[in-house]
């Protein structure tokens, strides 16, 4: 492959766009076959960027966008691979994304052995590593809809009539918390409210604020994932901390999946949030795969448009 200073990386046409991943698909790749599902990549074409030398079209790179200002960047698919022109069109997918969806919450997920050539190119593109992320899940048991009760606390379902104590709970538990910390300023709380709404099926009788004396002091959010309830959320307001609210969250959470008829609970969870990590494996999940969340941190936002 040429000099990358003599190849262009756009926007792609939806004509070039299915062009480019044709002939991807035929003689090239990303390096150890990390490539995206051609599902995933094909029903987002009108979101690509390509990289071309002059008529001949060298690669592509496709964004997902989600609710919640979020975009998630697949990794670049080119003929020939090339570090350099695969960092330049991960940041010009991530630039677009900022562009035409006002993403701020840029972000790809990659297994902890993706080849060294992959990360090294996410990293030329800009973004760091955010978080290392156990995915963990429990069967249900029978006990489970039955769960014991903390007699101090009240319970609070999600309704629209109370979205702001929803909000300020959550926000409240981001304050010090061990959960992806760079995550925060990042994103408004209710970006991160309408990212957990689209996690699934949005389950608000499953969503809900913990009051102990009046004050909200946690939440627990479970959606229906693919058949199974999902912990979208958890999350203990900073000056309840220490006072088994976490665990009491989380037995509501079990319940919840429990009410909705659901088999199994999953979640995902940052590997250095110690305390949580032993509450899940205490109550009974079991870690299935991990993966590195890689982003754009908010100082680099604002400049994804340029040195494309």
């Amino acid at each position: 492959m040429t000099a990358s200073d003599a190849i262009q990386v756009r926007p792609a046409s939806p004509s070039e766009a299915r062009r480019a991943a044709d002939l991807v698909a035929r003689h090239g790749g990303a390096p150890g076959g990390a490539d995206p599902g051609d599902g995933l990549l094909y029903s987002n074409l009108h979101n690509a960027s390509v990289a071309a030398r002059g008529e001949e079209l060298l690669g592509l790179c496709v964004y997902v966008p989600s609710e919640g200002r979020c975009a998630a960047i697949l990794v670049p698919r080119l003929v020939e691979w090339d570090e350099a022109l695969a960092a330049r069109l991960i940041r010009a997918a991530s630039a677009l994304a900022r562009k035409r969806h006002d993403s701020r919450l840029i972000q790809t997920l990659l297994p902890p052995d993706v080849p060294r050539a992959i990360a090294a190119a996410y990293e030329g593109a800009g973004f760091e590593q955010l978080a290392e992320l156990a995915y963990m899940r429990r069967a249900m048991r029978p006990e489970d809809g039955h769960p014991a009760t903390e007699a101090d606390l009240q319970w609070l379902r999600y309704s629209f009539f109370r979205q702001r104590e929803f909000a300020r709970t959550i926000a409240a538990s981001y304050v010090d918390s061990l959960d992806c910390p760079r995550l925060a300023g990042l994103r408004t709380v209710g970006d991160a409210i309408a990212t957990h709404k689209a996690t699934g099926i949005f389950s608000p009788k499953a969503w809900h604020v913990a009051r102990l004396d009046g004050k909200p002091v946690g939440v627990e959010l479970v959606n229906n994932l693919s058949g199974r309830g999902d912990l979208v959320y958890l999350g203990v307001a900073a000056g309840a901390r220490g006072r088994g609210i976490g665990r009491a969250l989380l037995a509501r959470a079990i319940a919840d999946t429990a009410a909705l008829g659901l088999p199994q609970m999953g979640l995902a969870v940052d590997v250095a949030n110690t305390p949580a990590m032993r509450l899940y494996e205490h109550a009974g999940f079991k870690e299935l795969r991990r993966r590195i969340a890689w982003f754009v941190p908010k100082e680099r936002l604002e400049g994804l448009g340029t040195n494309v």
